[in-house]
Protein backbone atom coordinates (compact mmCIF):
# COMPACT_ATOMS: atom_id res chain seq x y z
CA UNK A 1 0.00 0.00 0.00
CA UNK A 2 2.07 2.80 -1.24
CA UNK A 3 -1.08 5.40 -2.31
CA UNK A 4 -1.63 8.30 0.42
CA UNK A 5 -5.44 8.27 -0.01
CA UNK A 6 -5.34 4.30 0.47
CA UNK A 7 -3.22 4.69 3.17
CA UNK A 8 -5.72 7.17 4.77
CA UNK A 9 -8.80 5.25 3.91
CA UNK A 10 -6.93 2.67 6.34
CA UNK A 11 -6.39 5.45 8.97
CA UNK A 12 -9.82 6.74 8.66
CA UNK A 13 -10.74 2.47 9.78
CA UNK A 14 -8.54 2.81 12.49
CA UNK A 15 -5.93 0.67 10.79
CA UNK A 16 -2.45 2.02 12.33
CA UNK A 17 -0.54 -0.68 11.07
CA UNK A 18 -0.12 0.69 7.48
CA UNK A 19 2.35 3.50 9.42
CA UNK A 20 4.63 0.61 10.71
CA UNK A 21 8.16 0.71 8.92
CA UNK A 22 7.33 4.35 7.54
CA UNK A 23 9.78 6.87 9.08
CA UNK A 24 8.19 8.75 11.50
CA UNK A 25 8.01 12.16 9.84
CA UNK A 26 6.02 10.25 7.34
CA UNK A 27 3.69 8.62 9.57
CA UNK A 28 3.55 12.42 11.13
CA UNK A 29 2.80 13.52 8.23
CA UNK A 30 -0.38 11.53 7.32
CA UNK A 31 -1.49 12.28 10.62
CA UNK A 32 -1.70 15.86 10.35
CA UNK A 33 -3.15 14.83 6.82
CA UNK A 34 -5.97 12.41 8.26
CA UNK A 35 -6.46 15.89 10.96
CA UNK A 36 -7.21 18.63 7.94
CA UNK A 37 -9.03 16.34 6.26
CA UNK A 38 -11.72 15.86 9.19
CA UNK A 39 -11.39 19.34 10.13
CA UNK A 40 -9.44 18.37 13.51
CA UNK A 41 -5.71 20.28 12.58
CA UNK A 42 -4.49 22.60 15.23
CA UNK A 43 -1.73 25.29 14.27
CA UNK A 44 1.26 23.52 15.38
CA UNK A 45 4.27 24.98 17.43
CA UNK A 46 6.75 23.74 15.38
CA UNK A 47 8.84 25.75 13.86
CA UNK A 48 9.37 24.95 10.08
CA UNK A 49 12.38 26.68 9.27
CA UNK A 50 14.07 25.44 12.22
CA UNK A 51 13.47 21.97 11.64
CA UNK A 52 14.47 22.42 8.13
CA UNK A 53 17.40 23.95 8.77
CA UNK A 54 18.64 21.76 11.84
CA UNK A 55 17.83 18.32 8.81
CA UNK A 56 20.30 20.14 6.37
CA UNK A 57 22.93 20.40 9.28
CA UNK A 58 22.05 16.84 9.80
CA UNK A 59 22.72 15.60 6.46
CA UNK A 60 25.94 17.88 5.74
CA UNK A 61 27.45 15.67 9.35
CA UNK A 62 26.44 12.34 7.66
CA UNK A 63 28.05 13.13 4.86
CA UNK A 64 31.42 14.70 6.01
Amino acid sequence: MSDKQDILAELKQGNTAVLKGLPPSVAMSYGLALQAEVGQAKDSPIDNEAVATAMLGRIKEKEN
